[in-house]
């Protein structure tokens, strides 16, 4: 098998499983429980915790744990937006993104999204002239079909100086660019574990200290009140693990951006016409043939043991064409 659908879940590493096989020994313990069982489950929920916040520069007390990315990007958005009369995103987003938004649309909010122009992501004046203060922008940073890199802190900037909240949807950026929250100036930002090779059902939402966030979930009042339920020790412990990782990712970027320039050459050369434009990860590349229907094409390369994707595993079934 040659597995390229790395965008969707990477292989879980060694150093992963081996992590996660040691802590199953006391991480079965509710960390919510003030025994001993629950304090060893605890101490490695907080560990993994603080591992997970280094990389992407936070401070532990600010990242939220949850139940993969769509919850983060769910918690990110409708957290942040219950109160606000206006969101602005745009049209290629990854569908936890996009329902998050219709949500708040159903629930009142002003929705403005911004189409791609030939290709181009919105340009950050384009998107300072949608601000007011009761705006929260809800984009990603590395689109999940394309690669294409937005200007996320440009749009910071604009929102700041507008006063108006940024979110951002960086599990498919952890691991491909260097994150550090606070030289990037966003409100919140979710990641995902199996975008490194952790776990999946294991997420982050990294939220700005002094910012509100409205629960989505209802319950407990584990995470300080803003995620409630029992936290999934092991997969904490697992993406901790992963995110060990990240360091050799970024380092290997240039290397992979050759071979992704390979790849297309050879691909354009046989009549494949390459999608996403700009400043793109060094991980993705996106080919239309013409001719083609692109499920057909996914199941005769699966046929060859090739693993490829027409888009987000998360819209799998769905006959619309990719945004």
């Amino acid at each position: 098998m040659i597995y390229l659908d790395y965008h969707a879940a990477c292989p879980t590493s060694d150093t992963v499983r081996r992590a996660m096989a040691e802590a199953g020994v006391v991480a079965w313990a509710n960390p919510s429980s003030t025994h001993q069982a629950g304090r060893a489950s605890r101490r490695l929920l907080e560990e993994g915790r603080a591992r997970i916040a280094e990389v992407i520069g936070a401070q532990p007390a600010d990242v939220v744990l949850t139940a993969g990315g769509t919850e983060a990007c769910n918690l990110g958005i409708r957290g942040l937006g219950s109160d606000r009369a206006r969101i602005v995103t745009t049209e290629v987003e990854h569908p936890a993104v996009l329902k998050s938004v219709e949500h708040l649309e159903r629930q009142g909010s002003e929705v403005i999204r911004f189409a791609l122009v030939e290709g181009c992501v919105p340009p950050v004046e384009r998107l300072a002239a949608a601000l007011e203060p009761k705006t929260l922008v809800a984009t990603q940073w590395i689109n999940h079909e394309t690669g294409t890199e937005l200007p996320i802190s440009d749009y910071a900037a604009a929102c700041r100086a507008r006063g108006a909240k940024l979110f951002v949807d960086a599990t498919q950026a952890l691991g491909k660019v260097p994150i550090q929250v606070d030289e990037l100036g966003v409100d919140a930002l979710a990641i995902a574990a199996q975008k490194i090779g952790g776990p999946a059902g294991a997420g982050a939402c990294w939220i700005r200290r002094g910012v509100e966030v409205e629960p989505i979930l209802q319950g407990g009042s584990q995470e300080r009140g803003r995620r409630p339920g029992t936290l999934d020790t092991l997969g904490v412990v697992g993406f901790a693990a992963a995110c060990e990782s990240v360091p050799a990712r970024l380092q290997a970027r240039a290397s992979l951006g050759a071979l992704r320039d390979r790849i297309e050459q050879a691909l354009t050369a046989l009549g494949g016409v390459r999608n996403g434009s700009g400043r793109r990860a060094a991980t993705v590349t996106n080919l239309s043939f013409a001719g083609w229907d692109g499920a057909v094409l996914v199941a005769a390369l699966d046929l060859e043991g090739v693993c490829v994707s027409t888009g987000a595993a998360c819209s799998s079934g769905l006959q619309q064409p990719s945004a």
